[in-house]
């Protein structure tokens, strides 16, 4: 499968092999699969479990070059969503996934001189995973419309299997048009050809946009004067230090044990670059805010305190480098101003984030 670009077309495509091929020569990226099953994890299922339906360890699946096929990814994707007991699976997996492409943003900040060119290299990243969900990027006269196409072959074996990677990935590249536009965006709207559910509250959540079901075709609706914005470097080298931040303490608290610390891992993972609500991480970990709130209480935290924390710790890693200025901090930290960084700094340390540095 082959993604074509090209700089005046009116379309992004991949090319696509005939229905069959497709499906029996259908691989998935293992490092695809193992965000999958740490997801699945965080909401419950048995992460030996579903390395043992892979049939591969962790290290394996992690391999820049390993592939796994349609009956194994299958296979791992149905166990974990009837264990997670999560309606909403693919939705809440596509939340998780944005700061795992800390590659992705460095290459959009250093290649993409607008939102369009970005969204190729979205493109590009999604098709790695999953080769059998072809996506165009089609001009319409009045829009821009990311259109995707999974394999009938595969959708017809596995329907469901089809929906939750599907609305995964339009999670994921939502989440990643709203941090190309610093949120300030959204899309016009989403089709998808599914039946409408009773109760669309979920998608509404997580999309942040209107969504029309029992349409002909799965898109995204984008605004063309929002596609053709330019890309602003210097803001996306500041995510790059919030992403590469992230996935760090990500993996200082992957061995250890605790409620709270699954809490933390969540929020980590949500960080868009805004710090999650305790809504939005008990929707992602599939249980009530009631329910999060009784389970870190009964380990001695509240997610006040967690929030905290989080953002205490990333305020002094960010202020050991001495490329940023006061006020990139306190926007990294989603202040809404430096004075207010400034006040919680004083009142973590006694001291001002400007003389606190000089003793670093």
């Amino acid at each position: 499968m082959v993604l074509i670009l090209s700089a005046n077309a009116k379309k992004y495509t991949f090319d696509a092999k005939p229905a069959f091929c497709i499906f029996v020569s259908m691989t998935f990226s293992g490092r695809f699969l193992l965000n999958i099953i740490h997801f699945a994890n965080r909401q419950g299922v048995p992460i030996a479990d579903l390395l043992q339906l892979s049939g591969m360890s962790a290290d394996e699946l992690c391999r820049e070059e390993k592939r796994v096929s349609a009956e194994v990814y299958n296979s791992v994707l149905t166990t974990a969503m009837n264990h997670s007991g999560d309606p909403y699976f693919g939705l809440h997996l596509g939340e998780s996934l944005n700061l795992t492409a800390a590659g992705l943003i460095a290459q959009i900040s250093q290649t993409s001189r607008t939102i369009k060119e970005a969204l190729y290299y979205c493109c590009e990243f999604a098709s790695l995973g999953c080769q059998a969900l072809p996506l165009t990027l089609e001009e319409k006269r009045d829009h821009i419309a990311l259109v995707m196409t999974p394999d009938p072959m595969w959708e017809k074996k596995v329907p469901q299997v089809v929906r939750h990677t599907v609305e995964g990935t339009l999670t994921f590249f939502i989440r990643e048009f709203q941090t190309l536009t610093h949120q300030k965006q959204r899309p016009i709207a989403i089709h998808l050809p599914y039946q409408s559910p009773n109760d669309q509250q979920e998608y509404e959540r997580v999309w942040n946009c209107p969504i029309q079901f029992g349409q002909t075709q799965i898109s995204i609706l984008l605004d063309k004067q929002q596609v053709a914005a330019p890309i602003i470097t210097s803001d996306f080298n500041l995510l790059r230090i919030l992403v590469q931040l992230a996935e760090e303490r990500v993996g200082t608290i992957a061995q250890q044990q605790g409620y709270f610390e699954l809490v933390r891992k969540s929020m980590l993972y949500l960080i868009k670059p805004e710090f999650p609500t305790i809504e939005q991480v008990a929707a992602n970990l599939n249980v009530s805010t009631r329910t999060l709130q009784r389970k870190l209480k009964e380990e001695g935290h509240t997610y006040t305190q967690l929030l905290e924390e989080l953002r205490k710790d990333f305020a002094f890693q960010y202020l050991k480098k001495p490329e940023l200025s006061i006020n990139e901090v306190a926007h990294l930290l989603s202040y809404s101003d430096p004075s207010s960084f400034i006040r919680s700094f004083k009142r973590w340390t006694g001291k001002t984030p400007k003389s606190w540095r000089l003793f670093v």
